[in-house]
């Protein structure tokens, strides 16, 4: 009717609207703040303490830092990860990449190759450990048995007792558990590439190897970014490889951070200390995960 006063506006329903969305995010924000944020306060907490556990915690400022700075132990153990990831770049995202390529096919009996190479990894960590210590093991390992057997006793070795070769077993062994995770991950994104140019490229002449690395490659550049930031990640967060097959020996040769935070922390009751170098350790999986995002966002912003 004209004349008649307009409607007055609700507004109460944005407010009610964002109530509700607050009662449903509640839940997943005090899990998030009880089991993330209260761990890793409390861990900077007493990474600033001399404390062992069980007594009063005392305050001893950036003690446990300039210790985990001049810890020759601590700065070498970070040597052999990075040597460690470096290996699984050849031994898991190298060799996942190249079995994806020759797996990639819907050929007969390539789906249950593809089963047979992908099963090591449902397996678990501690327990492939345990089974390839027994396999290396220098009297009675499957390998060295097998090298004798084969009249072929001089090349027999302690494989996980000296320094020179027991790092390289574990990075064989990562291989063998994670390539096949790889090898999903690439085989994914091979089947996501249209045929037509693999097809036309052979029409113009060129072969598997040419096609391989002018296509394949770059096309799965971001699959190889992803796979790089896992498998750096991964490093550093590797321990039950470690510990179930040297436990850090020997002679600290396979030593990496999360074995020694253990030791120090757990075997030495110097928890504090251990805190100290876990937060080491985080902020620097937290930078290089940065390093990774810029160089991802430069690659993306060139592509286009």
């Amino acid at each position: 009717m004209a004349g008649s006063p307009a409607p007055l506006e609700d507004r109460s329903a944005p407010i009610a609207s964002g109530a509700v969305n607050l009662l449903f995010v509640a839940p997943a924000m005090v899990l998030f703040g009880v089991f993330v944020l209260l761990p890793m306060g409390s861990a900077f907490f007493y990474a600033f303490t001399q404390w062992d556990g069980f007594t009063k915690p005392v305050f001893v400022g950036l003690a446990n830092f300039q210790r985990a700075f001049t810890d020759p132990e601590h700065l070498m153990s970070y040597v052999h990860v990075v040597l460690y990831i470096l290996g699984t770049f050849v031994f898991e995202v190298s060799f996942g990449l190249v079995m994806a390529v020759l797996l990639n096919s819907d050929r007969k009996g390539f789906a249950l190759m593809r089963g047979f190479f992908f099963s090591p990894v449902v397996l678990s960590m501690s327990a492939a450990g345990v089974l390839w210590a027994f396999v290396l093991d220098y009297r009675s390992g499957l390998l060295n048995s097998v090298l004798r057997a084969l009249g072929a006793g001089d090349l027999a070795q302690p494989w996980l007792s000296q320094p020179g070769t027991a790092l390289i077993a574990i990075m064989i062994v990562s291989g063998w558990k994670y390539s096949g995770f790889y090898m999903v991950i690439f085989f994914a994104a091979l089947r996501r590439i249209p045929k037509n140019i693999y097809e036309a490229a052979r029409l113009d002449g060129a072969g598997p190897v040419t096609m391989f690395f002018h296509i394949t490659l770059p096309l799965l550049r971001q699959n190889i970014l992803v796979a790089l930031l896992l498998a750096i990640t991964g490093g550093f967060a590797g321990f039950d490889l470690f510990f179930t097959m040297t436990n850090g020996g020997p002679y600290s040769a396979t030593e990496v951070p999360a074995t020694w935070i253990m030791k120090k922390a757990f075997d030495q009751n110097q928890l504090s200390y251990g805190i100290a170098m876990t937060v080491i350790l985080t902020l620097v999986v937290i930078a290089i995960s940065l390093v990774y995002l810029r160089f991802s966002e430069r690659a993306n912003v060139s592509r286009y």
